[in-house]
C-alpha cells in the first residue's frame, strides 16, 4: 500500500497529525488552503510552476492529438502547455479538487478562448471517467497530497488507453542555503523534542528511483525518470513572503498564526527574514529547485 502519511513539517510545506486527522479531514485541510491561494497561485515571485509543468509536458513527449487528462490541474502550469501542444485536434481536461482553483483556470481558459482545453473539480481518487478514456495522465506536483496515493494510482491506471502513458513530477533534494526554513517552522509549531512523534516513513517522492518505484507499484512499466533544476530568485524578501502565502507553504503559516497568534507569525516573519538578509546577493533571494520528472506507462 502506498498510503501517504506526513507528519510534523514536510518538504511540500504541510503539516499532518496523523493521529487526529484521517484522510477525509485531510483532504479537506488541503482542499480549504488551495481554495484560499487561488487566486495568486503560481502568480506571485518567479514563475517555477509554469517553467517546470511545460518541462513535464516536454518530458511526457505527447503528440499532436492526444487526449490528456492533467490531475490537480491547480492553476494550469501543465494544462495550458499540454493544449498548446496537442493542436489542433487533442483535448485536455484538467481536474483539481478545489473549487475555487477549478473557478480561476477555467476564467483563464476563457480569457485566452483555448478550445480544446476545460476544467471540472474532482477527487483524484475517484475519477469520473470511463476506463481507457486518456492517452496522457500527467501529475505535477501533487502525488504527495493524496492520502490514498495507491487508489489515485489505480484510478489514473484506470482511465489510460492500453499502451497509455502517466508522467509526474515531484520535488528533488533541497537547497542547503534554505534548510533553515524547515527548523524555523519545527521551532514554532513542533512540541518539545521528548514529546514528539516520530516521523512514519513513507513513499520516497524526492529522488528518480523513488518516483520509479511509486509508479511501479501502481502498475506502471517501462519507467524512466530524471531531474531537473532550475536557479530562480526572489527579488526581496517581501516578494518571497507574498509567494509563500500563494501555494502549499500557506497551511505551514495559517498553523503557526493559529497557534501563536498575530503577534507569533510576526516573530516567525522577522527571524526569517533575518535568515533571508544571509543569502541575498545583489539579484535577490537565490533558490536552487531540483526537480524529479518521472514517466511511466500501462501495458498493452
Amino acid at each position: 500500500m502506498l498510503n501517504v502519511t506526513l507528519s510534523k513539517y514536510t518538504e511540500i510545506g504541510f503539516l499532518r497529525d496523523n493521529q487526529v486527522m484521517d484522510n477525509e479531514q485531510w483532504k479537506q485541510t488541503c482542499q480549504g488552503v488551495f481554495s484560499r491561494s487561488a487566486a495568486t497561485y503560481g502568480q506571485v515571485g518567479p514563475a517555477y510552476f509554469e517553467h517546470f509543468g511545460r518541462r513535464l509536458v516536454e518530458f511526457a513527449r505527447i503528440p499532436p492529438g492526444a487526449q490528456v487528462l492533467d490531475v490537480a490541474c491547480g492553476r494550469g502550469a501543465v494544462l495550458f502547455p499540454v493544449a498548446e501542444t496537442i493542436r489542433p485536434s487533442g483535448k485536455v481536461i484538467g481536474v483539481d479538487f478545489s473549487a475555487a482553483m477549478v473557478a480561476e483556470t477555467g476564467r483563464e481558459i476563457a480569457a485566452r478562448t483555448i478550445p480544446n482545453a476545460s476544467v471540472t473539480q474532482m477527487d483524484a481518487e475517484h475519477l469520473q471517467f470511463p476506463d481507457e478514456r486518456f492517452d496522457f495522465v500527467l501529475c505535477g506536483f501533487a502525488l504527495f497530497f493524496f492520502p490514498q496515493l495507491n487508489q489515485a494510482l489505480e484510478e489514473m491506471h484506470r482511465v489510460l488507453v492500453p499502451g497509455g502513458q502517466v508522467a509526474v513530477s515531484t520535488w528533488g533534494k533541497y537547497d542547503k542555503r534554505w534548510e533553515w526554513l524547515g527548523k524555523l517552522i519545527e521551532k514554532y509549531l513542533s512540541p518539545e523534542p521528548e514529546e514528539a512523534a516520530e516521523t512514519q516513513q513513507g513513499p520516497d517522492f524526492g529522488t528518480p528511483a523513488g518516483v520509479e518505484a511509486i509508479l511501479a507499484a501502481g502498475g506502471f512499466r517501462f519507467l524512466r525518470a530524471e531531474i531537473q533544476t532550475e536557479e530562480i530568485t526572489y527579488r526581496s524578501e517581501a516578494e518571497w513572503w507574498s509567494a509563500s502565502w500563494s501555494h502549499g507553504a500557506r497551511q505551514a503559516l495559517e498553523e503557526i498564526e493559529r497557534k501563536a497568534g498575530p503577534s507569533g507569525l510576526e516573530r516567525y516573519k522577522t527571524e526569517a527574514f533575518e535568515h533571508l538578509r544571509t543569502i541575498k546577493t545583489p539579484d535577490g533571494l537565490p533558490e536552487r529547485q531540483e526537480v524529479v520528472l518521472a514517466a511511466g506507462y500501462k501495458e498493452k
